[in-house]
């Protein structure tokens, strides 16, 4: 069967018309792909650029046929759904599954880079863990470039702590288990929300703002209700690309091959590009009235160490299938540079 490369759509749910990447492949070789954040994410954007469209470059063999995002999967039910090979392909935060998989919990607050995780052995502790609770292969970790993607974004300006650098107490902020235990730790009352329900929540009071990172503010209009992005920045992108197992072993070998390539093309360069796209949707934001506020001195120090120590501790009290101190060690950046 024959399909043609669509234009990805740039509308919420009509735009969750499958998109197939392909030309005449073998039957059962057609893998169905979604992406947990919407279609006009950063993220997203990142991932058809980096991901799907080197899969165009050899199509005898794997047909890609986006599905749609979480208009049509809700975001926290696609990793279950990748599981239970309803999905084959998925592009998600890791945290969207850690009830799965709770190793996913600790990409976020790494350090290293993808490339010290492959050379280190960490990708291969993560891969049996993926492996044996979400029945799937890690084939990237994307949009890096740096610790320290991540802000907190508020409506009215920050309070200091000297004790944890933000004071939240008596804000409600939106929440995901990547941010709740330094929210908690900073005094503030989670909510757990979708970002397509963020500006609503925003716009009635549900919360008061938010942790999340550079880039994707703009075009969700937040930036009518945020007012302040608070730095410094801190986390780096938990976002994976990810496939159900046993239809990555039906692949013949160079289908294998190409996926694990595209993969690793996606891990290498989705980085860059996501920067660029964030720097132009911080100047879109500043434009539109957003400060760009920073902690100053000991506050900063104060902030930057309780998110570290308040998501490790929790980190270390969980359950894990691999073992969690020596993977702790692979996802941590040691060597100084």
């Amino acid at each position: 069967m024959s399909k043609t490369l669509g234009k990805i759509a740039a509308t919420g749910v009509a735009a969750a018309t499958a998109i197939a990447i392909s030309l005449p492949a073998q039957a059962g070789n057609e893998l169905k792909v979604s992406t947990a954040l919407g279609q006009k994410h950063d993220q997203s954007k990142a991932f058809f650029t980096t991901f799907l469209d080197p899969m165009k470059k050899d199509q005898s063999e794997v047909t890609l046929n986006y599905i749609g995002g979480p208009e049509v999967t809700p975001n926290r039910k696609q990793g279950p759904a990748m599981k239970r090979g309803l999905i084959d392909i998925i592009m998600s935060p890791s945290t969207y599954y850690a009830t799965l998989v709770p190793e996913a919990r600790l990409t976020g607050i790494a350090t290293v880079t993808p490339q010290q995780w492959r050379k280190n052995g960490g990708y291969e502790m993560m891969s049996e863990a993926w492996g044996k609770k979400l029945n799937a292969i890690i084939l990237g970790w994307g949009n890096f470039y740096g610790p320290n993607q991540f802000f907190i974004w508020l409506k009215d300006k920050p309070k200091l702590s000297k004790t944890t650098g933000l004071d939240l107490k008596g804000l409600k902020m939106r929440t995901t288990p990547l941010y709740t235990p330094f929210f908690k730790a900073m005094g503030a009352t989670t909510k757990n929300i979708s970002p397509a329900e963020v500006y609503t929540a925003l716009e009635r009071g549900v919360v008061d703002g938010l942790a999340w990172p550079e880039g994707g503010v703009a075009f969700r209009g937040w930036h009518s209700y945020i007012k302040y992005k608070v730095g410094p920045g801190f986390f780096r992108s938990s976002t994976m690309v990810t496939m159900n197992k046993d239809k990555f072993n039906k692949l013949s070998k160079k289908g294998q091959k190409q996926i694990l390539a595209a993969g690793l093309n996606y891990e290498n360069t989705s980085g860059a590009l996501l920067k660029k796209l964030a720097a132009a949707d911080n100047a879109k934001v500043y434009k539109q009235g957003v400060n760009n506020y920073t902690l100053p001195g000991e506050y900063g120090k104060a902030f930057t160490k309780t998110i570290v120590n308040a998501n490790w501790n929790d980190a270390g009290k969980r359950k894990y299938n691999v073992d969690f101190k020596k993977l702790k060690a692979k996802m941590l950046d040691n060597t100084g540079s």
